[in-house]
């Protein structure tokens, strides 16, 4: 279970794995200490630079969508990419960037669609608590997204592709480039991705478009500096620009909505070996989030009233316009300190410590001006008169709001006999906004033989309300108010899960059973209806649960093919009732199929996702729905590939469980092609 401690912890021990060689078996995001995924008592993935690619996905969100663990939909909030996992909510999910926190966005939420496939060069999820490492939000687990890293030797490249639906909608241009590698004491790597998609609208019954126009451009910039033996500093800068325009309808309203976002992590950290086996990380982030929205609204034809006096000749007309337009910016800032010392100890101790300290700023800032247009024109022996008249009136709202959490942390990776291990952990934390709270884990693992091994384990989380629900709410989402309510308590969780996972030569299987139960869940509960749409208010529910099976296999087949089958079963509940969570799919599948010649440079892909029926709303459950995509690569030359692809063959229209999600479920087939240039 113990391997030696090399002084490299956090996510900087990836900077020294090239991302062509060990993808997908060294993880840090489960322990905060690199290990196998192998040595883990906990359900890991990890999704690498490969896969990422025979995807063709083009954010984060669609990438997600094909993976079984992983339910990726669109917040009914608005149009947001949010991941759920093992059933919770979005929010019991806590979303990292190269292992900082990310602030979450305008309406308390992470919008994953924000961020472009093309900059991550692999995602690590933990599935099952985690908050005695990570603290709140880590009731579910974690989806730790990182970035490119230096490598040893020099590697760059450059990636163009577009494609389109088959309705000649969602045109699409993207282009990737990246470089990295080390020159003397100093690594690097650089990245840029720009992204550009065209609008859609496959459902026409009303004026609003089902996906917008949308821009994405990010950039990366990852640095080591290796000081002195035993020394080194790490850094890196990551940011992304996004920008949206479509038609929004809000109840019998529509607007023309722009929206304006940028994300910016800058971090640093000290890596200082202690001992032969021990080091000690201390690390500066800070992350900042700003969203900027314009809506103007219009209602349609302008209303006109008509009257005529024959007798006199003479006709007056009244046209009355109504226009309303809301200006609204968020910006949201986290800062964060943290130190943490690993070491061996004795012979079968691997200890783990540290400290953080976190500050939270969000300030919201909205502006809606109404402008009335009334003007009458009167008519009277050829001579026309005309009168406008205009009235405006403006409401003007702004806030400032902020929490502080202070986290102390232990862990100790422990083998009493040569089969058994175990991981055991606790958390401290005080948080500003609900006071203090502790959050203990215990994990085991016995190796029953060299393919054989048996998990187990248990933890407790909470997730701490979050600035958007204690206290700005939204009067803009999609589908209704959502009320803000200060007097929210942190929501708690007890999780367990057992599972067993098999490897022989070619094959490889896995299976987990889970069960979570929430106390005090947050949910948006009706508040009042006689508003349009209706107002909703943050509420803490008495308890929900969630349980499931995820079973998982692979198989290595002659001629360079491979299958794989990913599935989760999942039920859920609000505790004492009959009554389900709201879009939590009873099945997930992936199939896949997989072909690679080495010698002709060929490889391909065929994946099959298929989701169960969830429900909507208390007494709405909407069908599943099955995807069809196939991928084709092909080597032209030692640096040259060239790839096509075609998502949702059968054009399977998915909406209304799969959410304007951007992907091919609902702009229908998608097709494209590109190259990819590599040295």
């Amino acid at each position: 279970m113990l391997s030696s401690i090399t002084g490299v912890t956090g996510s900087e021990a990836l900077a020294e794995e090239s991302p062509l060689s060990q993808a997908g078996e060294i993880v840090i995001t489960a322990t905060r200490t690199p290990n196998t995924v192998s040595n883990l008592p906990m359900a890991v993935e990890v999704i690498n630079r490969e896969e990422i690619e025979e995807s063709g996905a083009l954010n984060l969100i669609d990438l997600l969508a094909e993976t079984a663990d992983v339910n990726a939909l669109e917040s009914m909030s608005g149009r947001l990419g949010i991941a759920r996992l093992r059933g919770l909510d979005s929010r019991l999910t806590l979303v990292l960037l190269d292992g900082n926190r990310l602030p979450s966005g305008s309406l308390g939420r992470v919008d994953l669609r924000e961020i472009p496939a093309g900059m991550v060069e692999r995602i690590e999820i933990v599935r099952g608590s985690s908050s005695a490492l990570y603290g709140s939000d880590a009731v579910g687990g974690i989806i730790n997204i990182i970035t490119r890293k230096p490598t040893h030797e020099t590697h760059g490249g450059l990636s163009l592709s577009g494609g389109e639906s088959r309705y000649g909608e969602a045109g699409t241009v993207e282009t990737d480039g990246w470089l990295s590698g080390t020159s003397g004491r100093l690594g690097y790597a650089i990245a840029g991705s720009w992204y550009d998609r065209d609008r859609y609208d496959r459902n026409t019954v009303d004026l609003a478009t089902d996906g917008d126009d949308r821009i994405i451009g990010s950039g990366s910039v990852a640095l080591t500096y290796a000081l002195k033996p035993g020394l080194k500093f790490t850094g890196g800068v990551v940011c992304a620009d996004n920008s949206l325009d479509g038609i929004r309808t809000q109840g019998t309203t529509n607007s023309n909505r722009n929206v304006e976002s940028d994300r910016l992590l800058v971090h640093v950290r000290a890596e200082i070996r202690t001992g032969d086996e021990s080091s000690l990380s201390l690390q500066l982030s800070r992350s900042t989030y700003d969203w900027k929205s314009d809506m103007d609204y219009f209602s349609g034809s302008p209303t006109i009233r008509t009257t005529d006096n024959v007798a006199q000749n003479k006709r007056t007309r009244t046209e009355t316009i109504a226009n309303y337009s809301t200006l609204t910016n968020v910006s949201q800032d986290a800062d964060q300190i943290d130190a943490r010392w690993s070491g061996a100890l004795w012979t079968n101790h691997r200890l783990t410590g540290g400290t953080e300290y976190r500050t939270e700023k969000r300030e919201d800032y909205s502006n809606t001006i109404s402008q009335v247009v009334t003007t009458v024109t009167k008519i009277s022996d050829g001579v026309v008169i005309s009168g406008p008249m205009t009235q405006y009136t403006s409401l003007l709202s702004t806030g400032s709001h902020e929490a502080h959490n202070l986290g102390l942390f232990a862990q100790d990776e422990f083998r009493l006999l040569e089969p058994l291990s175990f991981i055991a952990g606790v958390r401290y934390d005080d948080h500003s906004g609900f006071g203090s709270g502790i959050s203990p884990k215990i994990a085991t693992l016995l190796r029953l033989s060299d393919s054989m091994k048996l998990r187990a384990s248990y933890g407790e989380g909470f997730r701490a309300p979050s600035l958007y629900e204690l206290y700005t709410g939204s009067l803009q989402t999609r589908t209704r108010i959502e009320l803000a309510n200060p007097d929210l308590e942190a929501e708690t969780s007890k999780s367990w899960e057992v599972g067993a996972d098999f490897a022989w030569k070619g094959v490889s299987s896995g299976v987990t059973a889970f069960r979570n139960e929430v106390k005090h869940m947050i949910s948006l509960e009706l508040y009042d209806d006689s508003t349009t749409p209706d107002s909703y208010k943050y509420m803490n529910v008495s308890e929900a649960m969630t349980r499931g099976i995820e079973i998982s296999t692979s198989l290595k087949l002659p001629a360079g093919f491979s299958l794989s089958e990913q599935i989760t079963l999942l039920d859920s509940e609000k505790t004492g009732t009959e009554e389900h969570l709201n879009y939590v799919a009873d099945m997930v599948n992936v199939f896949r199929i997989n072909y690679t010649n080495e010698r002709i440079g060929l490889k391909g892909m065929i994946k099959v996702i298929s989701m169960g029926t969830q429900y909507v709303s208390a007494t709405d459950k909407v069908k599943g729905y099955s995807l069809v995509n196939c991928y084709l690569a092909k080597k032209a030359t030692k640096t040259v590939e060239l790839f096509a692809g075609a998502d949702n063959i059968f054009n399977d229209d998915a909406n209304s469980a799969y959410g304007n999600n951007e992907g091919a479920g609902a702009t229908g087939t998608y097709y494209y092609g590109g190259i990819n240039y590599r040295f």
